[in-house]
């Protein structure tokens, strides 16, 4: 056989000297590349394809230069700094490069998932980062981005401090795409005008041919330049024997041209550069403005991920050294000066200071921080400057996990987009149908309009604004939650809060505070009130208990000035109480019975409030008074009630507390229907019931001891802190303790499925009557550009509505 007999690939099909081609069975290919897209394709095993790629080198050398290109990613120790490990291999982050509309992130996808290893894929079509979870034992990591590149993309592991770098460059190429587009459009016009104006007043033959030469070579660097997006995203989709959106155009585009140029060759007849030039720059100007809104779509994924600081100043030994965050060690001691952002997690070895966590929870006021309690990363310091204990660095802190968890359920596809992605995936294919059929009536019924007309139909469809219905608006709406401090684990949860009937809420820690507080004193006859706590407090001082601890915290809080007086021979009794002297008195505060050294002494007198737990104070065994502690009532938890009762959300409380502290609770908040002396499991019983009867359930809880309840409850919501998000039953978790938190989660929801529902009837209808109308001759190919990107901008548009859902909040 002779070597220089052109063959062709069968993946390709292009012509390649027979002696370059890989035999794989009796196909043959140009290159590896070729060969391990056509068995993903085709569904083949890929085991011997590795077999022969380690046993035979036989890519070409282009291929080989790109493959050695990103071989150094699968360096062990690089590999280690760029991922994390998971439970079922290992997960990194890409950015991929050449993301145009949704049926890229779709075709992205699907090549992933067929590759061996690939467990899990996840790409934000905002933010172009592509999360995936893979078997390295299987699968190296250059492979992963040799597949992108192969199908036309361009992928690298994602760094933050590149994302404005990669923003602004997108930013250009679409500027000077559209610059060309603008220009060509423009003079070709001015040409289009004067043959115009030669049709009907006469026109030299030369100088229309003029014309018609001068149009081809301003259309042409429109067509090759301009519209290389267009015709980029068609190639990849047939590559991988995909129909993406960009087929239609592309097709237009080159009939349109190419006829014009045939006209132009032959010198006989009337062009058509102006509708090449015009619709595409019209295309390109939709496409720009939908960059920009999906820029601000993204926009709270973008100020979480700036939360991070870039660098640290890490006290080792003798010396104080500035360093890359990426440099921090867990053990290491951070110093954090005012104004500075937090770098890492940990615990404050020394300082006092008030910290701004509202990026992350959402609440205004700045919080106290002193030794031996947590900071979070990205989280501000106001006022004093501490030392740091780093706990955990980079993947591991609650920024990186927040962001996480953000990013997944961007990514992740509610049920209600199902159908739309069913659509959209066959809607090319049926204006590819649509378009021949337009073209073959017309050149049956006016040959005249059978181009305009064709092209028209293949321009102004447009599944985008369908398959954008549902991702735009979850985009919005998990950035807009996780700005008020509320994380949404996937799509799913918006869809299940938006169907919930009932609320069920936990008492303690979510109606209230969830720490005891000094509500009432009652000095016996003859006794003073403030006299009575500062005897308590003084021997309190020395308990770790809840109520000593609130008995100490109401001292100071009434007498900020006065100091606590010492007390000596402190002995905590176990479920009794306390005992110290003070001034060579034995004072004791707990229980009555040992408080005043008799064990069948009474209870607290029935006059006193039941809803209050009561504890007695004594000197020498003479009753000195009585102090009442009790949880006290969020001051937002009435306003929340009364907000859910008006949105038709009945609310129902469980606690496992006594009756009387559960009803004066219900009193205090509105709550109308509550349960008292629960148990864990007796809570889940009473959800069980609740879906028995047809409700659909939402728990409120804060992770402690309801477990059961939550994971029985159709959505569950939990009160977390940012140290803590790996609350296993949690759909959202509510980093904002503020009980209003809970009233957006449900407003955002409905809001969210409205404007989905909204998106989805806009794009049918503009698809119902626009499609007719290009068929019927009524709209032009210039008309249709402009049409077929302002759809999709007026979904996402409607989608941003959702950044002020929270100032619209009943």
């Amino acid at each position: 056989m002779n070597n220089a007999t052109p063959k062709i690939c069968h993946h390709c099909h292009l012509d390649i000297p027979a002696a370059s081609l890989i035999q794989d069975g009796e196909q043959e290919f140009c290159c590896t590349g070729c060969q391990l897209a056509w068995r993903m394709i085709h569904g083949m095993g890929l085991e011997e394809f590795y077999q022969r790629r380690d046993s035979h080198n036989t890519m070409t050398p282009p291929i080989q230069t790109e493959i050695a290109s990103i071989r150094s990613f699968d360096d062990p120790e690089y590999l280690s700094s760029l991922t994390r490990i998971v439970d079922n291999g290992r997960e990194v982050c890409l950015l991929i490069d050449g993301i145009q509309c949704a049926a890229c992130v779709w075709l992205n996808e699907q090549m992933l998932r067929r590759l061996p290893g690939v467990t899990e894929v996840w790409i934000n079509f905002a933010t172009h980062r592509a999360r995936i979870r893979w078997d390295p034992a299987q699968l190296p990591l250059s492979e992963i981005i040799a597949t992108i590149q192969r199908i036309g993309y361009r992928a690298e592991p994602y760094d933050p401090t590149q994302g404005e770098e990669r923003r602004a460059r997108k930013n250009r190429d679409l500027l000077a795409r559209l610059g060309v587009a603008g220009f060509g459009a423009a003079n070709v016009m001015f040409i289009a005008i004067a043959l115009y104006a030669g049709y009907f007043q006469g026109m030299d033959a030369n100088a229309k041919n003029f014309f018609h030469w001068v149009a081809w070579f301003l259309a042409t660097p429109v067509l090759l330049y301009s519209g290389h997006i267009f015709l980029r995203g068609a190639w990849n989709g047939l590559r991988a024997r995909r129909l993406t959106m960009d087929l239609p155009i592309a097709i237009g585009a080159w009939v349109t041209y190419g006829y014009s140029m045939f006209v132009t060759l032959q010198e006989s007849g009337e062009v058509y550069f102006d509708s090449v030039t015009m619709f595409l720059f019209f295309l390109l100007s939709g496409r720009y403005l939908e960059w920009i809104a999906r820029a601000k779509a993204a926009n709270s994924m973008e100020r979480l991920l700036n939360l991070e600081p870039r660098q640290a100043v890490v006290l080792r030994g003798t010396e104080t050294l500035c360093v890359p965050v990426r440099q921090v060690q867990v053990g290491d001691r951070v110093l954090i000066k005012p104004g500075e952002r937090i770098p890492v997690d940990g615990t404050i070895e020394s300082g006092t200071t008030s910290v701004d966590e509202s990026m992350l929870t959402g609440e205004a006021l700045p919080v106290t921080r002193t030794a031996g309690q947590p900071l979070v990363g990205g989280t501000l310091n106001l006022e004093g400057s501490v030392i740091l204990r780093v706990e955990r660095v980079g993947e591991e802190t609650a920024l990186a996990r927040i962001l996480r968890l953000v990013e997944t359920a961007q990514a992740e596809r509610p049920p209600i987009q199902g159908v739309a992605d069913r659509v959209a995936a066959r809607f090319v294919a049926i204006v590819l149908v649509l378009a021949a059929a337009t073209l073959g009536f017309w050149l049956w019924y006016d040959p005249t309009q059978a181009l305009t007309n064709s092209v028209a139909v293949l321009i102004i469809t447009c599944p985008c604004a369908l398959g954008l219905g549902a991702p735009a608006a979850m985009l919005v709406a998990m950035g807009t939650a996780a700005r008020m401090g509320i994380l949404l684990r996937s799509g799913e949860t918006i869809e299940r809060l938006d169907r919930v009937t009932q609320v069920v809420m936990d008492k303690t820690g979510v109606l209230t505070t969830g720490q005891l507080r000094v509500e009432r004193l009652v000095p016996e006859t003859g006794q003073d009130a403030v006299a009575l706590l500062s005897r308590a407090a003084a021997v309190e001082q020395h308990s770790e208990h809840p109520v000593g601890r609130a008995i100490v915290r109401a001292f100071y809080e009434t007498c900020p000035e006065t100091p606590l007086a010492p007390a000596t021979n402190a002995r905590n009794v176990p479920g009794l109480g306390m005992e110290a002297w003070l001034d060579d008195a034995c004072i004791r505060v707990g229980r009555v019975g040992f408080v005043l050294e008799a064990p069948s002494a009474p209870p607290p007198p029935p006059d006193l409030d039941q809803a209050l737990t009561w504890s007695a104070c004594s000197q020498d065994g003479r009753l000195l008074g009585w102090i009442g502690l009790g949880d006290g009532v969020k001051p937002e938890a009435h306003s929340m009630v009364a907000t859910l009762h008006k949105l038709d959300l009945p609310v129902l409380m469980l606690s496992g507390d006594r009756a009387p502290v559960v009803q004066q609770v219900a009193h205090a908040t509105g709550v109308t229907l509550a349960e008292s002396e629960l148990l864990p499991e007796d809570k889940a019983r009473i959800i069980a019931d609740l879906q028995n009867a047809g409700a659909v359930t939402a728990m409120v809880g804060d992770g402690v001891n309801d477990a059961p309840a939550l994971a029985r409850a159709d959505v569950a919501l939990v009160v977390a802190n940012a140290t803590d998000l790996a609350v296993a039953s949690a759909d959202v978790i509510l980093l904002n303790r503020n009980l209003h938190a809970v009233v957006h989660a449900f407003t955002l929801a409905r809001r969210t499925l409205q404007i989905i529902r909204q998106n989805y009837t806009f794009s049918l209808v503009y698809n119902l009557l626009a499609i007719p109308m290009a068929m019927a001759g009524w709209v032009s190919p210039i008309i249709a550009a402009i049409s077929m990107p302002l759809s999709s901008l007026v979904v996402i548009i409607n989608a941003l509505r959702l950044r002020h859902a929270e100032s619209n909040t009943p």
